[in-house]
């Protein structure tokens, strides 16, 4: 098997554990899978490059993070120049897949992840029946999988994009089913709006098989779904009337070092909250999103620039907040220049704009595109489409499987011509030799 595809599937599998600490960030094993890849690529690589318009729109993005790392270095220090780092490094696997393409069957990619997601199933059963520890951040989270990753909403991410990609009758039902698992609301919004795009015929078909299910077992249903965090959900009226409440009372904070001690550790941020009842986690994104979005326009500098990558600290549950808060309004109009210029790039029914919308979903409410798991794979679907790699693409299918359709005989005497003895036949009637011949793969 290809030396790239067997790091690539070792990078996804790897635990997300800390092995070295760099102030806020840290050394992973992933990290060491892709230094080597990259290595090798380096000295191997004999493809000539080619980037696309949506990575180089990327590599802007990641440079003018870099460049608002540097103007606050006095207040982030060296830890928001590893944050913009970091982003590179996800995108290494776009070049690295892109020169291993031509040399990988779709057989082999599609065993590699089959391997992979079998071995999250494992994982995941094992975890879920209490077998093996979660780890990472949300170690002391009950009945939420982690698998290998820091968090839930990574983990659904991670396991939707890879259940797409290569699905299987014997192995889709059991990744489904860990999806929901990890309990991650948005996350299951943004795979229902992605497949609705890719697929609105079969979304039409589930939907209706769905509600009829629904109405069936009603009951069971809403019991199950009222004792989960599902049950817990605010509806959109209730948030925005939520974020009204909370714009009006938070502080504009001088600093990002003030919020990460008093509203990231601290028991401050319950002060602004009008209760504890219902959905706390989104209690406390009304309470944290306010003040990032206040404190980064106080100043017509940070307005436009922002604080610098990883100022708000790790996780602000909310990508389009923290790119706001890391960057300004120029790291904003960048980033969703990205996105724009890849979804009119890709085409419809990849494996890669259904991750990229499922993931501008999800990224209300998760920081998911600075996910170490989820973004190298997607920067690996992008590097396959852009190869044309047969794999990239999904191929729709029908539903409902019809016979295969008789067609009558020939006609002897145009059997013959075509083998060229018929009496009409000349030298150029049969098939020429040495033409190619194609047969569908």
């Amino acid at each position: 098997m290809n030396i790239y595809l067997v790091l690539f599937a070792l990078y996804v599998l790897a635990p997300k554990i800390d092995l070295y600490a760099i102030g806020a960030a840290a050394i992973r094993p992933e990290d060491l899978i892709s230094a080597f890849a990259f290595f090798i690529y380096i000295v191997t690589a004999r493809r000539r490059l080619s980037i696309p318009i949506y990575a180089r729109a990327y590599l802007i993005f990641i440079g003018f993070g870099l460049l608002t790392a540097v103007i606050n270095i006095a207040q982030g220090g060296l830890v928001g120049i590893v944050y913009g780092l970091r982003l590179a490094q996800y995108m290494t696997w776009f070049f690295i897949i892109y020169e291993a393409a031509p040399r990988l069957s779709t057989r082999a990619l599609r065993t590699a992840l089959l391997i992979v997601c079998s071995v999250f199933i494992i994982w995941g059963g094992a975890e879920y029946f209490g077998v093996i520890g979660r780890i990472g951040k949300f170690a002391g989270a009950s009945q939420r999988l982690t698998i290998n990753t820091s968090g839930p909403f990574e983990t659904s991410a991670m396991l939707a994009m890879l259940a797409y990609a290569a699905p299987a009758l014997w192995l889709t039902p059991f990744m489904i089913v860990l999806i929901f698992l990890t309990q991650a609301r948005v996350t299951l919004l943004g795979i229902l709006v992605s497949f609705a795009a890719a697929r609105p015929g079969r979304t039409m078909a589930i939907g209706f098989a769905g509600a009829v299910v629904a109405t069936v077992a009603a009951q069971p249903l809403y019991t199950a779904i009222s004792k989960s965090r599902l049950g817990e959900s605010e509806t959109p009226l209730a948030m925005g009337s939520l974020l009204k409440y909370t714009w009006k009372r938070v502080p504009t904070v001088p600093r990002p070092s003030y919020y990460r001690e008093r509203f990231l550790n601290g028991i401050l941020i319950f002060r602004y909250m009008p209760n504890t009842r219902g959905d706390l986690s989104f209690k406390y994104r009304a309470v944290r999103w306010p003040i990032i979005i206040k404190s980064t326009a106080a100043t017509w500098v940070t307005l436009f620039v922002g604080w610098g990558p990883g100022a708000w600290s790790n996780a602000v549950d909310g990508y389009y907040v923290r790119v706001f808060g890391e960057t300004g309004l120029i790291g904003v109009v960048l980033f969703l220049g990205w996105i724009v210029v890849s979804l009119r790039a890709l085409k419809q029914r990849s494996i890669g704009k259904f991750s990229l919308v499922m993931l501008v979903v999800a990224a209300v409410f998760i920081d998911i595109f600075s996910s170490s798991k989820v973004m190298p794979i997607l920067w690996a679907f992008l590097a396959l489409e852009h190869a044309g790699h047969p794999f990239a693409f999904r191929q729709a299918k029908a539903l409902f499987r019809r016979g295969k359709r008789r067609l009558p005989a020939p006609h002897p005497a145009r059997v013959g011509m075509a083998a060229g003895v018929g009496p009409q036949a000349g030298p150029q009637a049969g098939p020429r030799v040495g033409a190619p011949s194609y047969r569908p793969s």
